[in-house]
C-alpha cells in the first residue's frame, strides 16, 4: 500500500517581526539555525511578506524553507503534498509553534534580488504559492502544550529538528481543525480550508 504525503511540516528561523521585515539583531544571534547565528543573516524574512511585496509576473510569491534546501522533497514522497506547515521555535521561551502555511505549494530553487535597502544579499528561495494560499496565523499553535500534538505527525515520528516532517491525510486535517479552533473568525484560514479539504479528498 502505498503511503500518500498531504503535507509537510518544516521550520525556520525565528523572527520578531512576523516574517515580514528584517529579524531583530537578537533574533539572529539566537537562533536555533547554525547558518543564521554564524553568518548573521536570514533568507526567511520575507516568507510572510506576500500582502507587502509582489508576486512574479506568474503570480507566485516566493518563500524559504531551509530544511529544504540542501534536500528538496523527493518527487515520489512529495507528489500528493498539497500544504507544507510552516513552524517555529522561539527563542525566548523556547516554544514551538506553527505560525503559518503555504497551501499548494511548489518547490524550486532560485535567488531573487532583495527588496530591502539594508539587504544587500540576493534572496535564496525554495518555495512559492499564490498569495491568496499564503497565510500568517494570528494565533498559532503551540506544538509544546497542544492536546492533539500526537495526532500532528505520523504514527511514530517526533518533529524534525535538521530535517522536515511529512504529513498524511489525517495528520493535515488535525492541524487544520486545530488552527479553526484557534482562529474561528478567520475568513481566509477557512477559504484555503475548505479547498485543501477537497482537493486532498479527490486525490486520497
Amino acid at each position: 500500500m502505498i503511503v500518500k504525503n498531504f503535507g509537510i511540516l518544516a521550520s525556520i528561523d525565528w523572527n520578531s517581526n512576523e516574517w515580514k521585515a528584517a529579524p531583530t539583531a537578537e533574533d539572529l544571534s539566537n537562533s536555533n539555525f547554525g547558518y543564521v547565528v554564524e553568518n548573521g543573516l536570514t533568507y526567511t524574512s520575507l516568507n510572510f511578506a506576500h500582502e507587502i511585496y509582489p508576486p512574479d509576473s506568474k503570480g507566485y510569491y516566493f518563500g524559504l524553507l531551509p530544511q529544504l534546501w540542501s534536500r528538496m522533497p523527493d518527487k515520489e514522497k512529495s507528489r500528493f503534498v498539497e500544504v507544507v506547515f510552516i513552524k517555529s521555535q522561539n527563542w525566548s521561551n523556547k516554544a514551538n509553534y506553527i505560525v503559518g502555511f503555504y497551501a499548494f505549494p511548489q518547490f524550486e530553487k532560485c535567488r531573487k534580488p532583495s527588496p530591502l535597502k539594508d539587504f544587500t544579499n540576493e534572496f535564496e528561495l525554495n518555495v512559492k504559492a499564490f498569495p491568496k494560499d499564503i497565510h500568517l496565523l494570528k494565533n498559532k499553535i503551540d506544538l509544546n502544550t497542544h492536546p492533539d500534538f500526537n495526532k500532528f505527525l505520523p504514527s511514530g515520528k517526533e518533529l524534525g529538528k535538521q530535517g522536515y516532517n511529512y504529513l498524511t491525510r489525517d495528520n493535515v486535517f488535525k492541524i487544520l481543525d486545530a488552527l479553526t479552533f484557534l482562529n474561528p473568525d478567520d475568513k481566509k484560514l477557512s477559504g484555503i480550508k475548505l479547498r485543501l479539504l477537497q482537493s486532498i479528498d479527490k486525490k486520497k
